[in-house]
């Protein structure tokens, strides 16, 4: 008679909780977002985010398609995270951009979000100026470029703080990675642009995730291929 797999079934409860636990502790926290769904008009400093600390410095206000459009002057408003990155974590900052109303993402300005430690940019992503592509800069990483000038597109950044690896993404094809400083403990982000540079920013959030270790991958996976082959026997 074929022995029952009753017996297994506490030591496979054992390993789901372990792999939920392992789930559990990489699951993102959003530390900042912003969908701009205010009406038009409204202005944007001293505005809560839907996360994060009220927006300061200058903006413009809502636009008539529920985004932060830069067009018409320079801008640099700022918001904080709920909480600061950390050791073991990643973070990853995302945004979509859009057609620009009035002004040129690509124009030989720079426009882009940038990430901040205190008050000291470390990081830049967009249009860094002069190139007038897709590229991203800052003391914690460097600079890098790509070729592409697409305006409406979802850029991601992702930065993990014990190795300062990175990688900067688009929708539309941009694809670049790096190792930068280790340590970058993100606390707040920019919105900027200058010297006739603009940008068109909707759907603004920030997660910080923690990283899950090397040995407990590993440990899951081992004690996998040990139930199995009691299994088999």
């Amino acid at each position: 008679m074929k022995p029952s797999n009753t017996k297994y079934i506490p030591a496979f409860v054992r390993f789901l909780t372990i792999a939920g636990l392992a789930t559990s502790a990489s699951h993102a926290a959003m530390v900042f977002a912003d969908d701009f769904s205010e009406p038009s008009g409204t202005a944007i400093i001293d505005k809560a985010p839907d996360i994060g600390s009220p927006w300061t410095g200058s903006a413009p206000t809502i636009s008539s398609s529920n985004t932060f459009d830069t067009t018409g002057a320079p801008r640099a408003a700022f918001g904080a995270f709920t909480s600061a990155l950390g050791a073991g974590q990643m973070l990853t900052l995302q945004y979509d951009t859009l057609n620009v109303s009035g002004g040129n993402f690509f124009s030989g300005g720079y426009a882009g979000v940038s990430l901040y430690v205190g008050g000291n940019e470390r990081v830049f992503t967009g249009d860094t100026g002069g190139a007038e592509v897709w590229g991203v800069d800052g003391g914690a990483i460097g600079f890098q470029a790509s070729s592409d000038t697409t305006s409406t597109t979802t850029a991601t950044f992702m930065y993990w703080f014990d190795t300062g690896e990175w990688t900067f993404t688009t929708t539309s094809g941009v694809s670049l990675a790096g190792s930068g400083n280790p340590g970058e403990a993100f606390d707040n982000l920019r919105i900027a642009n200058g010297n006739g540079g603009d940008i068109n920013v909707d759907n603004l959030t920030v997660d910080i995730s923690a990283v899950p270790e090397p040995s407990s991958i590993a440990m899951l996976g081992l004690f996998g291929v040990a139930l199995g082959m009691k299994r088999r026997r």
